[in-house]
């Protein structure tokens, strides 16, 4: 059987300037990530945004420094 403190801190997410992100659940990595980005960065992340960096970081994947946003602009593609 998992600790107390095992069972309380499932998820823990860092961040590059050495910051780490504990919560029970999902939900609380994303509130503490998009608390983090505001007032340590200065990056206002909206909930997808800032779930799109959990998951990643969960795959074992290296988050991007930024995460692109909707500029729209469409490609000559995108317009057919």
């Amino acid at each position: 059987m998992p600790s107390l403190a095992a069972r309380i801190v499932n998820k823990v997410l860092r961040c590059e300037c050495g910051f780490a992100a504990r919560a029970e659940d999902e939900e609380g990595v994303v509130a503490e990530i998009q608390r983090h980005a505001w007032e340590a960065h200065g990056m206002a992340l909206a909930h997808a945004e800032a779930l799109v960096l959990s998951l990643r970081a969960q795959l074992g994947a290296t988050a991007p420094p930024t995460i692109p946003r909707e500029t729209g602009y469409r490609t000559e593609e995108e317009e057919r």
